[in-house]
């Protein structure tokens, strides 16, 4: 039976002077023998709707079901918007939204422009706001972080700051007429899509992890329209260098996406030591319109991005496999996910903990497809398909509502969110060869409205106890 709460009721409390808002629990247990489970750890996801942002807090046992849920309000506004955007109501993505540092977690607030701040008890669990803090430009979706070498529990903090996703819809025959979004002037020659705003932009900042303060420091760089504001961040295993993907221009609903613009991949040489970062190279591809996913080899300068808005020509690019070699970078190889020919619309990716597997989820076919990953940052097809091997959540699940991924440290379980339509957490068992299985699909007791778009889902994380 379908049991959601009715509203999020929050207390006020101060905390170190700042007012924070604690939960007062109303909860429901997802599994009717919760209170008999062990509990081995917590998942994080931020509900991103019309309104106020909470973060949701779920108990995860140690057989991967899921417990309670409690939700946390942020202070500052989601970023979902049902009336931007036309047929897209108001979608728009990122990887990597909500990050745990220490005794802390970070959120994006999209809508509000903040991050905010919470201590985190490892103990069961619960968060306590602390502060929310400006993010240097206009809507966060993306937090990297870095540990300083020069100080015990300090560390660099940037953000992506993706401003807006601009995109064209429609135009073809029988497909209705052109829409402009933001509007027209904006995809004209000459228009706003050639202009660099400070709002959309990567910034960084200090962030103590004794006391949870965050400290702006700078804006480490600004893009472009034409190629789009940040969707996702984040920092090579061995912290020297620092990734950007962009969203680009997508044109979307037709078979000639003549206003497409290509996405980029940029790359920084980063200094551990002001925080600074030089030496900036791109990859872009035409065709490709909306680099969202990005993950850095555990081994390797290689980099895989997830793409969506392919033309026809680029299907198999779904996911692309990039090598930077501190000068410049290069495409290695691409792959198509989900049956390969499908516009799937691929858009997260997953290392799996010990760096072998990797994942991709599709927003609109909602498959998560696996690769095989070598010592060398190579990635290779698993099984006999045309393309890899996949697995698609529940049947019947709308198209266009599979977002981000998490994976236990141990490796045996995955969680994915039905972000967009279902406000839903999925849970699949990995098996030792990294195989994905779904066993079961809960709601987020929050999201109570309804329609596509009420909520938009940012960021999963997690930890074990």
């Amino acid at each position: 039976m379908k049991t959601r709460l009715t509203a999020a009721i929050f207390g006020a409390v101060t905390f170190a002077g700042v007012t924070a808002f604690a939960p007062i629990q109303q909860t429901v247990d997802a599994d009717p023998y919760a209170s008999a489970k062990r509990v081995a750890g917590y998942l994080y996801t931020s509900l991103n709707g019309e309104g106020t942002n909470q973060v949701i807090r779920f108990e995860r046992h140690s057989d991967g079901t899921i417990g309670r849920q409690t939700a946390y309000s942020t202070g500052s506004m989601g970023g979902a918007n049902r009336s931007a955007g036309g047929d897209a109501a108001g979608d728009f993505d990122s990887q990597g939204a909500i990050q745990i540092i220490g005794d802390h977690l970070l959120a994006v607030n999209a809508g509000g422009n903040t991050i905010s701040v919470f201590g985190l008890d490892r103990n069961d669990g619960t968060l306590t706001k602390k502060d929310n803090v400006s993010s240097g430009g206009a809507r966060p979706v993306s937090i990297a972080y870095l540990p300083k070498a020069s100080a015990r529990d300090e560390y660099w903090v940037v953000v992506g700051n993706q401003w807006n996703n601009p995109n064209v819809q429609k135009g073809g025959t029988n497909e209705g007429p052109i829409e402009m979004y933001p509007n027209a002037a904006f995809h004209a020659d000459g228009g706003g899509h050639e202009q660099v705003l400070d709002e959309r932009n990567i910034f960084l900042f200090s962030f103590d992890a004794r006391t949870g303060t965050l400290t702006p420091v700078d804006c480490l760089d600004s893009y472009p329209g034409t190629n789009g504001g940040p969707a996702t961040v984040a920092f090579s295993a061995d912290g020297t260098k620092l990734a950007v993907s962009t969203w680009g221009i997508a044109h979307f609903g037709t078979a000639t996406p003549t206003h497409q613009k290509a996405s980029r991949v940029y790359v920084y040489d980063f200094d551990g030591g002001t925080g600074q970062v030089s030496g900036a190279r791109f990859y872009e591809e035409e065709g490709i319109a909306g680099s969202i996913g990005l993950s850095w080899d555990t081994n390797t300068s290689n980099l895989f991005i997830s793409n969506f808005n392919l033309t026809e020509n680029k299907r198999d690019h779904s996911l692309t496999v990039l090598a930077d070699n501190g000068r410049s970078v290069q495409k290695v190889a691409n792959f198509g996910t989900g049956d390969g020919a499908d516009i799937d619309e691929a858009c997260w990716t997953l290392v799996s903990p010990d760096g072998s597997k990797l994942y991709v989820s599709s927003f609109g076919s909602n498959v998560i497809s696996e690769f095989n990953v070598d010592k060398r940052g190579g990635v290779s097809k698993v099984g006999q398909r045309a393309e890899t091997d996949y697995v698609s959540r529940k049947a019947g699940t709308p198209p266009g509502d599979t977002k981000d991924m998490f994976i236990t440290a141990d490796g045996q379980h995955m969680y994915v969110l039905g972000a967009y339509q279902t406000f839903t957490l999925s849970r699949f068992d990995v098996s030792p060869s990294g195989a994905l299985s779904l066993v079961k699909e809960i709601e987020v007791d929050a999201a109570t409205e309804e329609g596509p778009g009420a909520y938009n889902f940012l960021g999963l994380t997690g930890f074990d106890k």
